[in-house]
């Protein structure tokens, strides 16, 4: 696989089209928002999500925010069927919520999903902080809310 990924980017004009290509072809299912206050940590998930990907880029960046401000505000796009989360990711999830139970400050979980809406939406009332879901369409908002 490193071979052929090196050969494209000989071929096709660097790494930085590599990673756009394994995005837009699905190979990289959870990828960090980039587009966010500094207050605010976001993910979107696509594909089939793996405890590795919550290991390599989730984690570390929750960790990364919780360390710097003692709080977090946290986006979750799920671009995916709940179905695709393996129960490593779930896994991890878990572990990582209750690692930071009292630094949750807002959390917008964002899906056309009415199921995973309407659990977020109970789920609130049970954990610390603030938690509200969205639309997909209702993103900005959702970027907005997580932000304030």
């Amino acid at each position: 696989m490193i071979k052929l990924m090196k050969s494209y980017a000989c071929s096709h004009g660097g790494w930085h089209e590599i990673v756009a290509t394994l995005i837009d072809k699905k190979y990289i299912m959870i990828t960090q928002l980039q587009d966010l206050p500094a207050n605010v940590v976001g993910f979107r998930a696509s594909g089939k999500v793996t405890k590795e990907e919550y290991d390599t880029v989730l984690i570390p960046a929750v960790n990364k925010l919780a360390d710097a401000t003692g709080k977090i505000n946290y986006l979750f796009v799920l671009d995916t069927d709940i179905s695709n989360l393996s129960a490593g990711a779930w896994y991890d999830d878990l572990l990582v919520g209750i690692k930071h139970l009292l630094q949750w400050r807002k959390m917008a979980i964002v899906s056309n999903q009415s199921g995973v809406n309407k659990f977020t939406d109970i789920a609130g009332h049970l954990m610390p902080g603030e938690v509200k879901s969205f639309t997909i369409s209702q993103l900005d908002a959702a970027k907005a809310w997580v932000a304030s």
